[in-house]
């Protein structure tokens, strides 16, 4: 009896697998990163600027605020949407 069992080698497929995981993982990171310097951009826009948009420059500091993994346009998208219900 053995204490360590051998695994077998991975497949191609795995591994392409796993490289085009990796390749969706580094899109979304770059497109995160990029709406994040869209949002910072956003929050040098003046006050009636962004109340065009329906949002207020709370929601955008608040936004710039969230974990550096989750996208800012995604939460002030919703909260411009939620304005818009609210009118």
């Amino acid at each position: 009896m053995t204490l360590a069992s051998k695994t077998p080698a991975p497949s191609v497929e795995t591994l392409a697998q796993s490289i085009r995981i990796g390749f969706v993982a580094l899109r979304a990171i770059v497109r995160t990163m990029r709406n994040r310097r869209a949002a910072y951009r956003m929050s040098e826009l003046p006050d009636y600027l962004l109340n065009d948009i329906g949002l207020k420059r709370d929601d955008v500091h608040e936004a710039l605020h969230a974990d550096w993994r989750e996208d800012p346009t995604y939460r002030l998208a919703v909260r411009a949407s939620e304005r818009r219900r609210s009118l």
